[in-house]
């Protein structure tokens, strides 16, 4: 199977040599000679990946997080449509922020990528289409494979950016959270689910999840599954500061589901609005704001597993 890989370079330069030795060992188990292609800045794993495509490779793999695999799968869709309904999506979780390969059980040295050829299976997973708008006014469409989150979680990627480096990644994101809960308030947000009318609550964060974690490990929507054709929304209502600080390692373990102020729905389509400033992320990047729409694409991409 002939095969491109889409690698961050960044993430590569953060991982003290990983990909290099984990590219030496790909080569000494009778993979086929492969198409390297190493980012240089934000979006290029999309064009990259969809040139791959166009091109034919059967197997695009994404090296690098949430982030990288984002873009890559952008890449290999046009309009929510796959440029070849063949290839192939592979993973090598490189990155500050790899929760999709946690709900897939994968890891940099655990791959299955990895693995000789015939010797892994494929299987098709679920993705979300949104529309929003971007940070510049302008109303875009995008994919996601793993969480979209509107509300605190914006904040926490944008604080977890600007943290200090000597944190280390993980940190960073708790550091995030933590900064969150302390200072975000609750915004009154319309919630329409397969075009029911639509609920009107007070929300810190409202998760729309095909995959389980956010954050670098945190369990956002422990039921959801990645390949049932309907996303899991989880609302986290009007918490007070304490509240929400003491609620944070509720949130690691899953337990937060049950919180009275917690409210879990599934569906294929969510509408989001909201008279106030409310931002979005998708798979670990903030990408703009409401409105939201997002749809699910069933089994919308084969995934190597």
């Amino acid at each position: 199977m002939n095969t491109a890989y889409i690698v961050n370079s960044v993430a590569v330069d953060r991982c003290n040599g990983r990909w290099y030795r984990l590219q030496n060992h790909i080569r000494n188990s009778g993979h086929p000679p492969a198409d390297v292609r190493m980012t240089r800045a934000l979006g290029e794993a999309t064009r990259l990946a969809r040139e791959a495509a166009q091109s034919g490779y059967q197997m695009v793999v994404a090296v690098g997080g949430d982030g990288t695999v984002n873009e890559v799968l952008n890449g290999l869709f046009e309009n929510g449509v796959p440029l070849d309904g063949r290839t192939v999506l592979g993973i090598v979780p490189l990155g500050s922020g790899c929760d999709l390969a946690r709900t897939l059980g994968i890891t940099a040295e655990t791959s299955p990528v990895l693995k000789p050829p015939g010797h892994w299976s494929t299987r098709r997973i679920d993705v979300g289409k949104v529309e929003f708008t971007d940070l510049q006014g302008k109303r875009r469409t995008r994919l996601f494979i793993n969480i979209a989150d509107l509300g605190a979680g914006g904040l926490v990627v944008e604080k977890a950016n600007k943290a200090p480096a000597i944190l280390g990644r993980r940190p960073n994101y708790v550091w995030g959270i933590l900064t969150a809960a302390l200072v975000y308030r609750a915004r009154r947000l319309r919630i329409s689910i397969d075009g029911n009318p639509p609920l009107e609550v007070a929300t810190r964060n409202a998760i729309v999840a095909n995959g389980r974690y956010f954050g670098r490990g945190f369990m956002a929507a422990p039921d959801a599954k990645m390949d049932d054709g309907l996303f899991d929304i989880v609302n986290i209502g009007d918490l007070g500061t304490l509240e929400a600080v003491r609620s944070v390692p509720m949130l690691r373990n899953g337990t937060h589901i049950r919180h009275p102020k917690v409210s879990h729905y599934r569906g294929r389509r969510v509408e989001v609005s909201s008279d106030e400033n409310v931002l979005l992320e998708m798979d670990g990047d903030l990408v703009g704001t409401l409105p939201v729409t997002c749809e699910v694409i069933p089994a919308a991409i084969n995934v190597i597993v």
